[in-house]
């Protein structure tokens, strides 16, 4: 067998360069790792100081620094003002209405059309353990359901209707149920009693999905007439503004019972 020789010059020059990459390689692993620990310092950091305003102010829903919440607050009164302004529009909304507060990062899930609705930041739920979500008025669709269970798996939803369906495999709990102040409409139930019957009053209610073909005037006033704790920490809803004085007192009601 004949055995390679190399010269000892030639063995020193390896030797040389492969300690050479070894420091390189160290040294960027070492960087990449004092990059992580700083970055990861930093988010404890906004967490603990900078965010602490949008978390008491937000219910614990929203963290960013103080500079960007207060510029929020400025928009969301700002035009506040102007939606409480009552102007006359056969068209109601042109007029009378634009949003208020902006999600960063709002998506749309379900169905596009009347099944889907655009949900604020719904990234923010993957950290909520007891993530629990409405969805009233199903007419049979599902499509919101199974995408947020595709989202955040974890969620659990109740989904209700006046006439009975069934629920997808492991997406929600289908309640047959018509929402109402317990009297009207008949065989209704209050939001109150909706929320004790499923032992939910100890819980934070996420989502309020929403579309009851115009009972949502009659309806909302129950929901924020009831205790705090039980208020939706997001509503998503569908307006039937068949008459433009209802539109306008909801809007009253709810701003006057959300201080």
């Amino acid at each position: 067998m004949t055995t390679l020789s190399i010269p000892v010059p030639m063995q020193l020059v390896v030797i040389a360069l492969l300690s050479i990459l070894s420091i390189c390689i160290y040294q960027s692993c070492s960087q990449s790792t004092v990059s992580k620990s700083i970055t990861s310092q930093s988010t404890v950091s906004l967490i603990n100081s900078s965010c602490q305003q949008s978390l008491v102010e937000s219910d614990g829903f929203i963290c960013e620094p103080d500079y960007l919440w207060n510029e929020r607050k400025y928009v969301y009164h700002a035009q506040d003002k102007e939606n409480m302004m009552k102007r006359k529009d056969p068209i109601y909304f042109v007029s009378n209405w634009e949003p208020n507060f902006h999600c960063s990062h709002a998506q749309r899930i379900g169905a596009m059309g009347d099944g889907g609705k655009w949900v604020c930041d719904p990234y923010r739920l993957k950290l909520r353990p007891d993530c629990l979500v409405y969805s009233v008025g199903s007419r049979g669709d599902f499509s919101f359901e199974i995408q947020m269970k595709k989202i955040i798996p974890h969620c659990e939803i109740h989904t209700f209707d006046r006439r009975l369906y069934s629920c997808p495999t492991s997406m929600c709990n289908f309640h047959q149920m018509i929402f109402g102040n317990g009297i009207e409409p008949n065989g209704s139930r209050s939001w109150l009693t909706i929320v004790q019957e499923l032992n939910h009053t100890n819980r934070l209610i996420d989502i309020l999905k929403i579309d009851i073909e115009g009972g949502e005037y009659s309806f909302f006033p129950l929901v924020f007439n009831s205790t705090k704790n039980l208020f939706p920490r997001q509503i998503l809803v569908e307006l039937h503004p068949r008459n433009a004085e209802n539109v306008y007192l909801a809007k009253l009601h709810e701003k006057r019972s959300s201080r």
